[in-house]
């Protein structure tokens, strides 16, 4: 079985990259907490502009926003 992959992108142009068996739980966790302990990377998610998720089998990958805290 392949795995997913998740793009972080944060404001100011830095990203990160993430494959993992479970993007829909570290999405669920993006959007509900502040900080997010993912793969060993500690991640701030008032940070993130957006996010991209590639799942095998497709060509593209779809862009996803982030809902931000305020």
């Amino acid at each position: 079985m392949s795995e997913s992959s998740i793009t972080i992108h944060f404001v100011g142009g830095e990203s990160l990259n993430i494959i993992s068996g479970d993007v829909p739980g570290i999405i669920e966790r993006l959007k509900s907490e502040e900080w997010v302990v993912v793969n060993e990377h500690h991640v701030k998610t008032l940070s993130i502009s957006f996010f991209s998720v590639y799942e095998p089998g497709y060509d593209k990958k779809s862009e996803k926003t982030v809902r931000k805290l305020t």
